[in-house]
């Protein structure tokens, strides 16, 4: 009878050690399940930080780029001012100032009264 008991006590804790290793594999599911959400959410959060900073880097470029633009504008347009000044006074004859071979701003006053006279259009 000893014999015949024993493969019976086997058989009685092998399903109990499989119940309880199905418990634990349970847990390990639930944790995770639980986990996978929060790990999720924390990814994408440091997803959209490392987009926000990427974002403004894009940003400054872009700022910056937009006021090399209006600098570049803006020295065109002084540029082609001065050669609109510098087209009248050689039509009508004007001298420069010795201080510089273009005429900038400065006029005589005999070149204001012409001026004055003579209206040039300007190109902006």
């Amino acid at each position: 009878m000893n014999t015949f008991q024993s493969p019976v006590i086997r058989t009685a804790s092998t399903p109990a050690r499989q119940v309880e290793g199905e418990g634990i594999l349970r847990m390990i599911l639930l944790a995770l399940a639980l986990v996978m959400p929060l790990a999720t959410m924390a990814y994408l959060k440091i997803q959209e930080t490392r987009l926000g900073y990427e974002m403004s880097d894009i940003r400054a470029r872009i700022k910056q780029e937009e006021e090399l633009n209006r600098r570049l504008m803006l020295e065109r347009s002084r540029f082609q001012r001065d050669e609109v000044v510098q087209s009248f006074a050689n039509e009508n004859g004007m001298q420069p100032r010795r201080q510089s071979h273009l005429i900038h701003r400065r006029f005589t006053v005999a070149d204001q009264l012409s001026a004055k006279n003579k209206p040039v259009a300007s190109f902006e």
